[in-house]
């Protein structure tokens, strides 16, 4: 085109138009170019050339060659009607040259006999491969689907598993496109993921095409696409003479051997009619208009296009009872007619397009033919919003669309070159956030090291840093954390392309440190900071600073099993010599700070100190003695002395461990009483600070824990059990002296205060009274025990009756009895009667016994000195109260 003085050339998309625009200008100069689209009109006063959509293209202007891009499109359904008006009307004064597949050829000399046609052939071989699954699809692949959703699944994919993808959809901005297809071309990613768009135009290095359905929407329902359309798509592989192949996904279907050998040999059947529709409208009213649009073609190869967008929105608005007043001129039904071309970018086309439409036009009627300034910049400012995520930016990009097409019309603006600057500006801005978006999401920034260390053979350079920290390159990807891999990036978390890649480098690392564990000496093992740990958290090992393994539930609550943290980069030898490491490390620690707790007792230990020890060993530290009073009862001096060396110390409540009560002993009683009962509370370890006998905790905890770390827990108040069995014991010191006042002496050894004492002595079974002046006394309270003596009826047995002194009365028996044989009275005087009966079932008498005992007086008749005491005092209280 460009070796004539002036030209036309019409593309089928925006993108095309801008990309072989700027080539132009580079070429020529940007003074001598112009570029016309819907959205986007550069028309310098000195240009010769111009690149425009097909939609766009200048038709009154004279120019002497016009070229008019894929011309086979005047079989869709949506825009054919416009590629054939452009090849039957324009006409460049020396040459008019149509571009496209030759199955439009035997169209075209129809329309022209003497029409000249030149045929290229492809140097390169286009071959067919097997179904093939995305994350086995060599590099330099492209992946084609049909909507939105599927495109954006399928670059989630392939970024999971090779690395990322460029995204190229035909609703995006040249911008946008471009900075996409830079991404692709400049190898930071090797596969690409777009719509049918890539068809037309779009020449890349691409060696496979691989279609992810054979279905597609083309506006009206889902239909399959011909063997042409596939081969236009696939036609994208393969460069000059290099070799390209297609395929397809295993989800995308099936497609014949015919359509294969078709797209192999480029031979496609021929369009037999293309769509058409009258482009000589009258004006002059609206059915004028209608009229004009209904005209039906000449050709019987012509399809008449009906119902197209622009025609449904000017029948709608025409009718319109708002617009009809306005519609009484040309000039107005033909301004109607140019806002109802307003392309419908967000694809909505329901009442509120035509509703905006409608806005539109009458705004242009009631200020003088110009848009309200106030209203346009409203609605532009709505839009001027670069944050949010890949939809909303995508329909932001929609959107200021439709006003650069408006701001365009520069007779719609009193200030069109600003607004034709201004949304030009907003939409760079919103394709730059939109390709950083689709970037960020579907592109991992660090499989381009990967990528170029495959193909050059180098290894990226490592870095640990003293934190732990790994760099690959200067990036950042995580730490080594025991032996195992934490990722802080989370770009390359959801990456297993370069998380393979990481995880091999690091491999060689982690297995030299595994070594350096397995010679390291016991001491740099522990158990970490109990202070810092919470009850629901996994008690791990540390090797320094690092978990490595925890405990877990074993056989019984002193001997702990032993895990390893999970870790794919330890081998099965391996994590069993690290779990032999861990498992004598802490069954030594329990040994020697519990010590005697896993020695076994001598042969000669009685049957109650063997039942003591086990029972308190498997509490830990303390062990109610109450359950245990026929065992204290029958230790001899040996078995106290037994009890005595393995350190159990029996209390008047208690039996406890003095040295399990040391703060070392304690917190690990309390981790090993958290590994055997995995407790799932979400908080501290409730345990004293700072070698505390005392201390308050508001955590409901299993009387075990408190068992367990020696320790009595009495509302809320928890009091070492040794320090608790001295206190007991002061309070039975005092009670033998009479009811005793809380005094200091018993607060001291605790650290409490009186209410928490008063709890305490409560616990141990005292009682107390308020006296006058609200002081408490704490006393014993004795219950008494009543004893009743009865003679059943037929009991084979021998009743003993005795009688105290000092009775006088009379005892008469006289029942139905069944007795056998004797009935055996003896008797004592002066001190007691026995009334000895034997019986015998089968007997059936009465007997009436009468005893009569004469009162016995006591012979040392001893008076007792009687205090007389005050009636309101303490005591006097006291003395009713028992």
């Amino acid at each position: 085109m460009i070796s004539y003085k002036s030209g036309i050339f019409g593309f089928p998309l925006r993108l095309l138009a801008r990309e072989n625009y700027d080539k132009a200008v580079l070429k020529l100069g940007r003074n001598r170019v112009a570029l016309i689209t819907g959205e986007e009109k550069i028309i310098p006063k000195e240009a010769k050339y111009f690149f425009c959509t097909v939609e766009s293209m200048p038709l009154e202007k004279e120019v002497e060659c016009i070229v008019v891009d894929e011309v086979q499109l005047v079989s869709d359904y949506e825009r054919g009607h416009i590629f054939t008006d452009r090849i039957i009307n324009l006409r460049g004064l020396y040459e008019t040259i149509f571009l496209g597949s030759t199955t439009i050829e035997k169209i075209l000399i129809k329309l022209f006999r003497n029409i000249k046609i030149e045929k290229r052939d492809r140097f390169s071989k286009l071959l067919f491969l097997p179904k093939q699954n995305l994350s086995k699809l060599k590099p330099r692949s492209a992946i084609i689907a049909f909507n939105l959703n599927a495109v954006y699944e399928i670059a989630e994919t392939l970024r999971k598993y090779k690395g990322g993808a460029a995204v190229v959809l035909g609703s995006l901005s040249p911008r946008t496109r471009n900075a996409q297809v830079e991404v692709y071309e400049e190898k930071k990613v090797d596969y690409l993921v777009a719509t049918d768009a890539i068809g037309m135009g779009l020449n890349l290095n691409i060696n496979h095409i691989s279609f992810s359905s054979f279905q597609k929407f083309d506006g009206r329902f889902n239909r399959n696409l011909t063997p042409a359309e596939i081969g236009q798509i696939a036609g994208r592989a393969g460069r000059y003479k290099n070799d390209g192949t297609f395929g397809n996904t295993k989800n995308a279907g099936q497609i014949d051997i015919k359509t294969i050998q078709s797209v192999e040999d480029h031979n496609f059947l021929d369009i037999e009619k293309i769509y058409w529709r009258n482009s000589r409208i009258n004006f002059s009213t609206i059915n004028s208009v209608l009229s004009s649009l209904e005209e039906f073609p000449v050709r019987n190869f012509f399809i008449h296009k009906k119902n197209a967008e622009d025609e449904i929105s000017f029948r709608i608005l025409s009718k319109d009872v708002e617009i009809i007043p306005y519609l009484i001129s040309e000039f107005n039904i033909r301004l109607l007619w140019d806002v109802c071309r307003i392309p419908d970018f967000q694809k909505i086309m329901n009442d509120s397009y035509i509703n905006f439409l409608g806005k539109v036009f009458i705004s242009l009627m009631k200020n003088d033919l110009k848009l309200e300034e106030k209203w346009f910049a409203e609605k532009i400012h709505r839009i001027e919003n670069y944050n949010g995520g890949i939809e909303e930016l995508t329909i932001r990009i929609a959107n200021i669309r439709t006003w650069t097409y408006i701001a365009n019309q520069s007779l719609w603006l009193e200030q069109s070159d600003y607004w034709k600057e201004k949304t030009r500006d907003i939409e760079d801005n919103l394709s730059d956030n939109l390709h950083k978006n689709l970037t960020n999401r579907f592109v991992d920034s660090s499989a381009s090291i990967f990528i170029n260390s495959e193909k050059n053979t180098l290894e990226p350079e490592i870095d640990i840093l003293s934190n732990k920290l790994i760099e690959l390159n200067g990036q950042k990807y995580g730490y080594i954390k025991g032996f195992n891999l934490e990722l802080t990036n989370i770009s390359i978390s959801n990456s297993l392309f370069s998380l393979k890649h990481v995880k091999k480098l690091v491999r060689k690392m982690i297995e030299e440190k595994i070594l350096n564990f397995l010679k390291a000496p016991s001491d740099s093992i522990n158990l970490g900071q109990i202070e810092k740990m919470k009850l629901s958290d996994d008690i791990n090992l540390y090797w320094g600073e690092e978990p490595i393994g925890y405990l877990k539930k074993g056989e019984n609550i002193f001997s702990p099993k032993v895990d390893i943290l999970n870790s794919e980069f330890i081998e099965s030898i391996k994590k069993i010599e690290i779990i032999t490491k861990l498992q004598k490390w802490i069954d030594d620690k329990i040994s020697l700070t519990l010590k005697p707790i896993k020695d076994n007792l001598d042969d000669d230990v009685s049957s109650n100190v063997r039942s003591i020890t086990f029972n308190l060993f498997n509490n830990l530290s303390s062990l109610k003695t109450e359950n245990y009073q026929k065992e204290i009862k029958d230790l001899d001096v040996s078995s106290k002395s037994n009890l005595s060396k393995l350190g159990i110390r029996i209390g008047a409540k208690y039996f406890f461990v003095p040295n399990f009560l040391k703060k070392n002993a304690m917190q690990l009683n309390a981790m090993l009483w958290n590994a055997y009962h995995e407790s799932k509370i979400d908080e501290l370890y409730p345990l004293p600070k700072d070698g505390r006998v005392s201390f308050s905790s508001d955590l409901q905890m299993p009387e075990s824990y408190w068992l367990a770390i020696g320790y009595i827990s009495i509302n809320n108040f928890s009091i070492r059990t040794d320090v608790f069995e001295r206190v007991f014991f002061l309070a039975r010191q005092k009670i033998k002296f009479g009811p005793f006042l809380i005094s200091s002496d018993m607060m001291n050894p605790i650290g409490c205060n009186a209410q928490q004492l008063e709890n305490i002595l409560k616990f141990c079974g005292f009682e107390d009274i308020i006296m006058g002046n609200e002081k408490k006394l704490f006393f014993y309270k004795q219950k008494k025990i009543t004893k009743k003596h009865s003679i059943s009826k037929n009991i084979n047995k021998k009743v003993i009756v005795k009688i105290p002194k000092k009775i006088s009365k009379k005892i008469d028996i006289s029942k139905k009895t069944n007795i056998s044989k004797k009935t055996n009275i003896s008797k004592k005087t002066n001190i007691s009667k026995k009334i000895n009966i034997s019986k015998k079932t089968n007997i059936s008498k009465k007997i009436d016994i009468k005893v009569k005992f004469k009162e016995i007086e006591n012979k040392s008749k001893v008076k007792k000195k009687e205090t007389i005491l005050d009636p309101n005092s303490p005591f006097a209280v006291l003395q009713k109260l028992l």
